[in-house]
């Protein structure tokens, strides 16, 4: 008998809310052309949040428009968030400056739909669901909340600071290793002239950077071991001028020929060889980062596996900036996209033990967190996401928007912004070396060059020998007059004439 009064009750509230007139009828700013009536409880897609569910609803009679009802009455702002550091307000839809970009919810990291109804942050251009919004989970990182324990203190942390670190890291991973299996190693003085086994047609004569006098040659000197920058900081290197060859002194005299059975984290297995490609213009692809490489590379010969030199040395475990609160250890990647960048990879990840569900990619942690301005006595600062910004923001080198949920560069003194990939590009790939190459009987001097169509909708650069059209390739240039052949092409040509001269 109780029990049918309570469920009597029940109906006749429900009955009542129903057509209460306060409630039955509304009208909503999400949908301003007509009222919505409220309707009984069914299943259906809601043009709010997008979730399909059997609930009660309130429709819109003239043009079929359903939301939830709970949809109907969420806040038109949430104060204080506890995953943001400012208040939210309630759109229904992306504003269109803002659609040039796929939006994601960081709460689920699922996409947030166009037309869809989200909270939205207009300083940092933050987007949240309207299921995750009643989160209480903390987005927010406490910088002095840190629990990496004492015995991680020494960890290697990630950005480096400049874009000279690279090398840096390499040298330190790599004496630690001559340290540990050689003693304390060999601390003679370089050789002023010296036979590279990796140069064998000239001699390499020790030279030492000076600012001031290679200030305007810092383009061409790279050296072709580690594909880094010669600079003031390591200034003794070594170079052919005749080729344009250089070495830093580090790299001609103190890499291991070889790296022994459970030297190498990456690939513990086997022993690893010191090698190099018989042509400049021939690449490798590493096994660890899987992008290209002309410079040395240690290969195994089991597995006929490379690995680049920045990444061989690479330590098993790291900090990075991006995820402050555990150390990352290097592992085979869960999925393709990386959680700091949002780029996609294949490659070996640097993953959180205790947050599962976070990872980055390899090249990622090669950005340094400052570089120099390319026309300014400015820096670059890496800035991770979500970077706070009014407005829509473009970059200066390829002048397409800028996304701040991805990670970019940007100089505060001049309020430029950069992409990450427009300042800086991962591969480990000298450009600048040149080949000699005839043409409709003229001999073309050719360079070299990465040809990268940076905006979305830029023609794509034609090869002059097979004519197919590339957007992202390295080609030779003739910078006489502007003749392109793609790298492809150049190795097809070169290679019948090597056949060539061995028959001959």
């Amino acid at each position: 008998m109780h029990v049918r009064i309570v469920i009597l009750t029940c109906v006749l509230l429900v009955h009542s809310f129903l057509f209460d007139p306060e409630h039955r009828v509304i009208r909503h700013q999400g949908h301003g052309e007509h009222t919505l009536t409220l309707q009984r409880q069914a299943f259906f897609r809601c043009d709010a949040c997008w979730e399909e569910t059997n609930d009660y609803s309130y429709v819109c009679l003239t043009c079929d428009f359903w939301i939830h009802k709970k949809c109907a009455f969420t806040p038109p702002i949430i104060p204080a968030p506890a995953y943001h550091h400012h208040p939210l307000t309630l759109i229904f839809c992306i504003p269109d400056m803002l659609r040039y970009f796929s939006r994601y919810c960081p709460i689920c990291k699922e996409r947030v739909q166009a037309f869809c109804w989200s909270y939205y942050c207009h300083k940092c251009t933050f987007f949240v669901h309207l299921k995750c919004s009643t989160t209480t989970v903390s987005l927010i990182d406490e910088t002095e909340d840190n629990d990496i324990g004492d015995n991680e203190a020494d960890l290697v942390q990630f950005p480096l600071p400049d874009d000279e670190s690279l090398l840096d890291l390499i040298i330190t991973q790599c004496s630690k290793f001559l340290v540990e299996t050689q003693g304390e190693g060999d601390n003679r003085s370089d050789p002023h002239i010296i036979d590279h086994w990796t140069h064998p047609n000239h001699p390499l004569a020790l030279h030492q950077f000076t600012v001031g006098v290679d200030d305007d040659d810092i383009r061409v000197l790279i050296c072709d071991a580690c594909v880094q920058p010669i600079s003031i900081r390591r200034p003794s290197y070594y170079a052919c001028t005749e080729c344009g060859y250089f070495l830093h002194s580090f790299c001609a005299n103190k890499l291991p020929a070889n790296l022994p059975v459970g030297a190498s984290p990456f690939h513990p297995r086997h022993s690893l060889v010191l090698t190099r490609q018989y042509k400049f213009f021939s690449f490798v692809t590493c096994g660890i980062c899987r992008y290209h490489t002309n410079g040395l590379y240690y290969r195994c010969k089991t597995c006929n596996i490379r690995f680049d030199i920045r990444c061989v040395f690479l330590p098993t475990r790291i900090r990075h900036k991006s995820h402050k609160h555990h150390s990352l250890v290097q592992s085979r990647p869960l999925d393709t996209k990386c959680d700091a960048s949002e780029i996609k990879f294949d490659g070996i990840r640097y993953a959180c033990e205790t947050c599962s569900r976070f990872q980055i990619s390899v090249t990622c942690a090669f950005y340094p967190s400052r570089m120099k301005h390319r026309y300014e006595d400015h820096s670059l600062i890496l800035r991770h996401p979500p970077f706070v910004y009014e407005g829509v923001f473009y970059c200066q080198i390829c002048e397409e928007q800028v996304n701040n949920q991805w990670w970019l560069y940007h100089c505060d003194e001049c309020n430029q912004s950069f992409h990450y990939n427009c300042v800086r590009w991962t591969e480990s790939v000298k450009v600048g070396r040149r080949i000699k190459h005839s043409f409709r009987n003229q001999e073309h001097t050719l360079t070299l060059v990465l040809k990268n169509a940076r905006r979305r909708n830029s023609p794509p650069y034609l090869c002059g020998i097979c004519g197919q059209g590339h957007t992202l390739q390295y080609f030779f240039e003739c910078e006489g007059c502007g003749y392109l052949a793609c790298i492809f092409c150049i190795r097809r040509v070169r290679a019948v004439w090597d056949f060539f001269e061995v028959l001959c």
